[in-house]
């Protein structure tokens, strides 16, 4: 008896002590022209990447359209597989098509999973198959913590990073591809009739910022990549494994902030590039030729086969999506989007109705005297009645601040938290 306690002990530790591990947060702010670490915290611990991982579905998507493979305008389809995915997604629907750079933006302001997916499957045989070329691509660039198991970064034990990684990451997109780089500085994009809007602070609110990516799951945390530009000097900064948005986001601005002071201070060291502490690769201003090159052509060319076939069967261009001039999302329940949304957002209810069409004029109605681009509608149905709703809120008392405003104006209102388990 006594042996078999001593046992279970051990099993609960080692599988307990690992899952702590990750909720250490992990920091890391670098020069980009000079690779001069002016930060770094649990900079080498290997993390879980979140959404992060969409960098590197993007950054291969570069590669092929600086090479020829795809285009911007091109149609790619979406699968079985891409429609479903677990939010946070766009919704797209089985046998439609979209664009590239549709799906571009959708990864870098919607952090849209079913998007990441349809990427991948238009440069490799499987999302399984894309994620092997992302771990290849990533150890080439010198990315020694990371494996990377899919496309978009919902969760698995085995998809793994480092802030020192995603560092390197982020300026291997800014040297290779100085064409596609400013396009994480998008703050928001339209699709099929929608309008999508980053809600990055950081790159919205923060003074020379100008891109990158954020990501959230709950077995890690909140994750940010930032970058930003003052006097002469861009900066990258890393947060991963935070426990809130807020936290993330006031976390980055101050190392950001005691970064430009420190450069500042060093400005006479830094005018020759120092040795690069990082991997030399992100400093090379062309691509190279690559084992996977035949591969990314190869499907690439079986993609724009499978469009053409889907053209010819369709006696119309296939539709991208059910269209809808008005830009709410409907929920048959409460449920958190994984990928850069969070299980303890709050949500505001300004009432319920029998019909959906008043719910959904009642919620765009409080969106208006918000005057807020950061809440987005829901229509919750629950015994009959659609729920009008506004999520997006950080804390409660931001969710109890929109009530006052709202109630000012007649609104009924009503704070709900939004803490449940993230659909991993």
């Amino acid at each position: 008896m006594f042996l078999k306690k001593i046992v279970l002990s051990l099993f609960l530790t080692l599988t307990v002590l690992p899952v702590q591990a990750w909720k250490t947060p992990s920091t890391l702010v670098a020069d980009t022209q000079s690779g001069y670490i002016l930060h770094a915290k649990n900079a080498d611990m290997k993390q879980y990447p979140a959404s992060l991982t969409k960098i590197m579905t993007l950054y291969i998507t570069f590669e092929a359209l600086e090479k020829g493979y795809l285009s911007m305008n091109d149609p790619i389809p979406v699968s079985k597989h891409a429609a479903k995915q677990p939010k946070s997604k766009l919704g797209l629907k089985a046998g439609t098509v979209m664009t590239v750079r549709e799906a571009i933006l959708a990864l870098i302001v919607k952090s849209a999973n079913d998007a990441a997916v349809v990427l991948a499957e238009a440069l490799a045989p499987s999302e399984e198959e894309f994620a092997k070329i992302m771990t290849s691509v990533a150890h080439d660039l010198g990315l020694k913590d990371t494996t990377f198991k899919n496309a978009s970064g919902l969760h698995d034990p085995e998809q793994v990073t480092s802030a020192k990684d995603m560092a390197i990451l982020a300026m291997a997109i800014m040297n290779h591809f100085p064409k596609y780089y400013p396009l994480f500085a998008t703050k928001s994009f339209q699709f099929n009739g929608k309008t999508y809007y980053s809600h990055n602070s950081i790159l919205l609110y923060y003074k020379g910022a100008q891109g990158f990516k954020t990501g959230f799951i709950s077995a890690v945390g909140y994750n940010i990549i930032s970058t930003a530009h003052r006097d002469g000097r861009t900066l990258v900064g890393v947060v991963i494994g935070q426990d809130s948005a807020k936290k993330r986001d006031n976390q980055m601005k101050i190392l950001l902030d005691k970064g430009f002071a420190k450069i500042s201070q060093k400005q006479k060291e830094f005018k020759t590039t120092q040795a690069n502490p990082f991997s030399q690769k992100a400093y090379i201003s062309s691509i190279h030729q690559s084992k996977y090159d035949s591969i990314l052509k190869a499907n690439a060319n079986k993609t724009k086969q499978k469009v053409a076939a889907l053209m010819s069967e369709s006696k119309t261009k296939p539709v991208l999506l059910a269209s809808s001039s008005v830009p709410f999302i409907e929920e048959e329940k409460t449920s958190i989007e994984q990928g850069d949304s969070s299980p303890a957002e709050w949500s505001i209810q300004v009432g319920a109705f029998s019909s959906r069409s008043k719910a959904q004029k009642q919620a765009l109605s409080a969106q208006k005297i918000l005057k807020s681009k950061t809440t987005f509608i829901q229509l919750n149905t629950h015994k009959n009645l659609f729920r009008s709703r506004l999520s997006g809120f950080e804390t409660k008392e931001e969710a109890q601040t929109a009530c006052s405003v709202l109630k000012t104006k007649s609104f009924p209102c009503l704070p709900i938290t939004l803490r449940k388990s993230s659909t991993e």
